[in-house]
């Protein structure tokens, strides 16, 4: 998709292609309908600009990238629900509008999610020996989060957000069996993309989850997940994001329900023994669990 050709090849970009990547990427509608020579006069480039830089990101030239807008943009239509757009007009009030905003934004993101991908990141979740998240800023919190749920049904998983330090001090053990997840929503995201880097240098496996496509993480990741964002302010929604990771944890549960009850049960009883309670059933365990959900 455009969208990921653009991301992994943003930092890498010109002046004057960042300002073309810039444009179909927050104007991608309004792309889609625009020549070469029209696209080429509303920016202040040259038509040649405009098709070397669909030749840059691999398309033969600005014919076949715009036809692929075009497929997005029709796609769009054809699964935008009426009642979602309809809402956000007449919400009452910037907070409510900004909360209909964001479910857009998550309804762009799982429409633009190519399936294969999420499949192949639960796999490697699943035969990685160790995990590594690895995020700063405000990507901090999310690693915390899915690292403890990771936790449930992983035994080595190791969450980095404190500073270059400590990631050098946990990454000099990365092996070629290992994951590390990058988690990154500006173009600061220097920690997540050095660890990706160095875990492709040593052949362990990299996944990708970033909010903007000005985030380095996109060029170091090789399972890649760029979420969909609210453009305007200095810092994006965490939402699209947040939902990605949580799905693959939930996704790597439920490929081995078997495995994440038992160590469910394990976890409810190491519980029960700290909090000087009784060890649970597994019978019990299934009805908490009915109960919780």
């Amino acid at each position: 998709m455009f969208r990921e050709r653009i991301s992994r090849s943003y930092q890498s970009l010109s002046p004057t292609f960042k300002k073309i990547a810039d444009l179909i990427l927050t104007s991608h509608r309004r792309v889609a309908f625009m020549s070469a020579s029209r696209l080429a006069r509303h920016l202040g480039v040259d038509v040649a600009t405009v098709t070397r830089f669909a030749q840059y990101l691999g398309y033969e030239g600005y014919v076949q990238l715009i036809r692929e807008i075009q497929e997005a943009v029709a796609e769009e239509m054809r699964q935008a629900r009426a009642a979602t757009a309809e809402r956000l007009e007449s919400a009452q009030g910037l907070f409510a509008q900004l909360l209909w905003r964001d479910w857009a934004n998550l309804e762009r993101t799982i429409q633009n999610l190519p399936l294969d991908r999420a499949e192949q990141a639960v796999a490697a979740l699943r035969s990685a020996r160790r995990i590594y998240l690895v995020s700063e800023g405000v990507g901090a919190g999310l690693a915390q989060a899915a690292g403890t749920y990771l936790r449930m049904v992983h035994t080595d998983v190791v969450v980095l957000d404190e500073g270059l330090f400590d990631l050098a001090l946990a990454l000099k053990d990365l092996e070629p069996q290992d994951l590390v997840i990058g988690i990154g929503f500006t173009s600061y995201a220097f920690s997540a993309t050095r660890a990706l880097e160095q875990a492709r240098k040593v052949g362990a496996r990299t996944i990708g989850v970033i909010s903007q496509a000005d985030c380095p993480v996109a060029q170091a990741a090789e399972i890649l997940f760029c979420c969909s964002t609210v453009e305007n302010g200095y810092l994006p929604s965490p939402t699209g994001v947040a939902a990605i990771l949580f799905a693959l944890c939930y996704s790597l549960y439920l490929s081995d329900l078997e495995g994440y009850n038992r160590q469910l049960l394990r976890f409810q009883n190491a519980y029960a023994v700290l909090t000087e309670g009784s060890p649970q059933s597994e019978a019990n365990v299934v009805h908490d669990l009915i109960q919780r959900f």
